[in-house]
This record gives C-alpha cells, sequence and structure tokens, in this order.
C-alpha cells in the first residue's frame, strides 16, 4: 500500500467517524422531540382518566338521582291512585244520592 492509498483510506475512516458523528447528533436531537411528544402524551393520558373518573363520578351521582326520582314517581302514581279510587268512591255517592232523588 501506498503513502497515497493509506492517507485515501484515513481520509475515509476520517469522513466516515465525522458523518457518524452527525448522525448520533440527529437521533439524539430525534430522540429530545421523542421525548418531549411522550411527556406530552403522558400529562395528556392523564388528564384523560382524571376526566373519565370524574364522568364516572357523576355517572354515578346521575344514577342515584334518578333512582330518587323514579322511587317519587312511584309515590306519586300510587297516591295518584288513591285518590282515583276516592273520587270514584264520591262519584258514586253522588250519582247513587241523585238516583235516590230523582
Amino acid at each position: 500500500m501506498t503513502g497515497e492509498d493509506r492517507q485515501r483510506t484515513i481520509d475515509f475512516i476520517l469522513e466516515q467517524q465525522a458523518q457518524f458523528a452527525v448522525n448520533i447528533e440527529v437521533l439524539r436531537a430525534a430522540q429530545a422531540e421523542t421525548d418531549k411528544t411522550v411527556q406530552g402524551l403522558a400529562v395528556q393520558v392523564a388528564q384523560i382518566a382524571e376526566q373519565l373518573q370524574q364522568n364516572s363520578r357523576q355517572l354515578q351521582q346521575n344514577s342515584r338521582q334518578q333512582q330518587h326520582i323514579n322511587e317519587v314517581v312511584a309515590v306519586i302514581a300510587d297516591a295518584q291512585q288513591h285518590t282515583d279510587e276516592r273520587l270514584n268512591a264520591l262519584i258514586d255517592v253522588v250519582r247513587q244520592g241523585q238516583n235516590g232523588k230523582a
């Protein structure tokens, strides 16, 4: 191998090392950007999880309120039925009274 060949080989190796160094810096920058993105996603996932928990608590509260409303409606319906029965009894008494006087 001549001195010129040796120098070309050395120059080639140095160019390769320089290119590797540049590539490593590019990868480091890309990794830093990826890390930022992952951190942002982690924050968003935590926010979504908190929102889901809040929604779940709200649904449970709504369910309890709906159950209470259903109970109140049932009481009102029962009271309405008793009122209807008493009103019907009163109507019967009034009709009987009218039939007796006619």
